[in-house]
């Protein structure tokens, strides 16, 4: 149900205000921080569309830079990881900002109000700055005052509700088995892309006199040397923190480590991509090679596409948990 508002500037219900402020990002929320002088949940709303949408706009403004850095023909392809690590963090960045974008807006047209982690922190400052007061935001969430009154209590907050909530969706034996498993599967990785290269092959027993030879075909070429490191650093990263994740039980560690280990997964199947250390011309299967590279192409392109779904649905939930909400 709309909140109506009868201290606004605007004449807009808060509900509809607070909506607006979030449409056209910084932009909208800058215009209703200055039109808007009453209503101070719409203020607020106006003034963490600044901050966050800001934040995120000079984020993407220093990826593209980075990037177009990296990507110069002085350096001869010799940062090839470093400019694709910043193009897959400016992507996921600019699917990050639509996402949040649609939640805000969704929220706030509901009537309730969602606090990011760190951005709404701020933004209730420099509200109370301005206007002398912190918004009455609701009653599960709003000043911190309000947050350690309400444990005073001895009532459980909602992110303690949360948090226990995912803990049952996610069972203790069910994160040990994939913290471990993915920890064992990297170091299996490491050890037959490092050693064992030349043995990731197509096999086949041919017959001569009576004698059956294993004939091996290498698919792996030279140009494995170029995605070695960016693929050893990724596997470290998930052996470190899945470690991690089994030494520390918090929602918000797991998620961390998984979008750590899914941004990292995704810059080396792009690496693969570009530099395509495959070579299925050797393969004794005639014209059918032909299809092989793009097979290989086709995988590796869901592959990076299923990581990146899954980072952002890790993102927005990690934020989601951990922001206050009325």
């Amino acid at each position: 149900m709309a909140k109506n508002s009868e201290k606004s500037s605007t004449g807009l219900t808060t509900n509809d205000g607070s909506t607006l402020c979030y449409v056209l990002g910084w932009i909208s929320g800058l215009v209703f921080l200055i039109i808007e002088t009453k209503d101070r949940v719409v203020r607020f709303h106006a003034m963490q569309a600044i901050v966050v949408f800001g934040s995120l706009h000079i984020a993407m403004l220093l990826l593209t830079s980075l990037r177009s850095l990296f990507a110069w023909t002085v350096w001869s392809g010799s940062l090839l990881p470093l400019e694709i690590t910043f193009t897959v963090l400016q992507t996921l960045l600019m699917v990050f900002s639509g996402v949040l974008w649609i939640v805000l807006m969704v929220r706030s047209h509901e009537g309730r109000t969602l606090v990011l982690p760190l951005a709404g922190e701020l933004s209730l400052r420099f509200i109370s700055r301005l206007d002398g007061s912190v918004p009455d935001l609701g009653s599960s969430q709003g000043a911190t005052a309000a947050a350690a009154e309400e444990e005073a209590r001895d009532v459980e907050p909602p992110r303690s509700r949360r948090e226990r909530r995912f803990r049952r969706e996610e069972s203790g034996a069910g994160r040990i088995a994939g913290s471990v498993a993915a920890i064992v599967w990297s170091i299996v990785l490491f050890i037959l892309f490092n050693f064992y290269a030349g043995h990731i092959a197509f096999y086949q027993g041919v017959s001569s006199d009576g004698v059956t030879q294993l004939l091996r075909y290498p698919v792996l070429t030279a140009e494995l040397a170029r995605v070695l490191p960016i693929l050893n650093a990724t596997l470290g990263v998930t052996v470190i923190g899945h470690v991690v994740a089994l030494s520390v039980d918090s929602f918000a560690v797991r998620q961390v480590v998984h979008i750590l280990a899914h941004v990292m997964g995704i810059v080396t199947v792009v690496v693969f991509l570009r530099v395509f250390p495959f070579n299925f011309s050797d393969l004794p299967f005639g014209e059918a090679v032909e299809v092989f590279p793009s097979i290989t192409i086709g995988l590796l392109t869901v592959i990076a596409v299923v990581m990146g779904i899954e980072t952002i649905v890790r993102l927005v939930r990690l934020v989601t948990n951990v922001a206050w909400e009325d």
